[in-house]
């Protein structure tokens, strides 16, 4: 019998004023937070007060929707956000969303080596594809099929990750008494005629204290499950439901044996939590919050999520099943669009799928601290999952309660650290710093 003991692992989703749509309009809330460098200070203090694994910055650099209603979710650029909080912080793991599809791989490799260095060692990339209409039309207005996407996406990281060990071990030299500082002989070059970026390194700089960043992955696509099986140390998921988690989690898994890892990435879904002091008081809380909803945009957001028309959309009946499109034929990520296909399958109103999920369609949880622990206990015990990256209904308020309220219980229970062990994000999730044979693994061409 094994003797490894299972580590529960929990980050931050720092989303602009929180997860629910009208966080904005919460009293005490900054309604432009999502520009704000001191919001997002603060929850990351929040946060390393918690003790939690990491905080993580989605982003989309572009307008993506009329902001008439509704503030953006992010503004900033992630990773410089992330460089302010590293040096307001000592421990937190820092992770930022950028894409494989209008970035380059050697400034995108730098800019995050830079951040791994800068915070000691605590950097993390969400690795992510890009087809938003908006954020194409700021890249030149080429739009990129899916597969092309994906084919430059698993090409691009491995070129990324690549960079990164482009410094040996023993490059750097610094005797300042002989005047030689490095033996360039030791760097790890690329060959440009063997990668599609045409791209021969080295970067400007070695690595971090743990080797270099965190790759993570988001999507539930199937070309987005094989580039997290094949490259992410840690996914993103979305399940609204326990069943739906272990048959992602299995697929995943199973998968990425098949590329040969030796250890599979961390599975943390989202989760949107409404707290209160007991049942009753969390229920109040969100039906005070859902009042501040705009439900015209909300009907809106809800129709191109599922991709139907609006103005076949009631709030009091169900979206007809006619309706309903192929899930296999939706560019959206479908972990996303399952759980709004389930709840409509299930025949519930318009309003309720509404009331039912925010932030994209993650799993949402009301109620006292004990039942919020009881049911991330709940999950994390049957393997299908690793941790949760917790989304705060309002980010202000609502992390200091999961982290004041919650983690104490996780705590209590033997599920979660007491302090944090090392310094590095790596230490904090289990992952080795120095996985030379994965690199290599990871770097050798499909057989697919």
């Amino acid at each position: 019998m094994s003797s490894v003991v299972r580590t529960l692992h929990l980050g931050l989703n720092l989303h602009g004023a929180g997860g629910h749509s009208a966080a904005w309009r919460w009293p005490g809330t900054n309604p432009s937070a999502f520009f704000d460098i001191e919001h997002y200070v603060r929850a990351a203090k929040i946060a390393e007060r918690g003790l939690l694994d990491a905080v993580f910055l989605a982003d989309t650099p572009a307008i993506s929707y009329d902001i008439t209603r509704q503030p953006p979710l992010n503004g900033l650029e992630p990773t410089l956000v992330l460089s302010v909080i590293a040096r307001e912080t000592n421990r937190i793991g820092l992770i930022a969303t950028a894409s494989t599809t209008y970035n380059e791989p050697y400034n995108l490799a730098r800019r995050f080596l830079s951040l791994d260095v800068i915070s000691g060692g605590r950097a993390a990339w969400n690795a992510v594809t890009t087809s938003s209409p908006a954020t194409v039309a700021n890249f030149g207005g080429r739009q990129i099929a899916r597969d092309e996407r994906y084919k430059r996406a698993e090409e691009f990281v491995e070129t990324v990750r690549s960079l990164w060990l482009s410094w040996g071990d023993e490059t750097i030299i610094a005797d300042q008494t002989s005047g030689v500082y490095a033996n360039s002989d030791h760097f790890r070059l690329l060959d440009p005629n063997k990668n599609g970026f045409a791209i021969r390194g080295p970067l400007t700089h070695p690595g971090s204290r743990q080797g270099y960043p965190v790759i993570v992955q988001a999507g539930g696509s199937n070309p987005g499950v094989r580039l997290a099986a094949r490259s992410a140390d840690i996914v993103f998921t979305a399940a609204g439901d326990l069943n739906t988690a272990i048959r992602e989690s299995e697929r995943l898994r199973a998968l990425s044996r098949q590329f040969g890892r030796r250890t599979t990435p961390l599975v943390l879904p989202g989760l949107v939590t409404f707290i209160g002091g007991t049942e009753q008081e969390a229920q109040r809380r969100k039906r005070e919050i859902d009042a501040l909803l705009d439900l015209e945009r909300a009907v809106d957001a809800l129709a191109r999520s599922m991709h139907v028309p609006a103005q076949r959309l009631r709030l009091d009946q169900p979206i007809p099943v006619e309706l309903l499109p192929d899930p296999h034929n939706v560019a959206f990520s479908v972990g996303h669009h399952r759980t709004f296909e389930a709840l409509a399958r299930e025949g519930r109103t318009v309003r309720e799928i509404i009331g039912s999920v925010q932030a994209f369609g993650h799993r949402l949880l009301v109620g006292a601290p004990e039942q919020i622990a009881d049911s991330i206990q709940s999950w994390f015990r049957t393997g299908a999952v690793d941790g949760f990256n917790i989304i705060p209904d309002v980010l202000d308020d609502g992390a200091a309660a999961f982290v004041d309220h919650v983690v104490p219980i996780l705590q209590s229970r033997g599920l979660f650290r007491t302090e944090y062990q090392g310094e590095t994000l790596r230490h904090h999730l289990g992952i080795p710093h120095h996985d030379r044979l994965a690199a290599e693994t990871l770097a050798a061409p499909s057989s697919e």
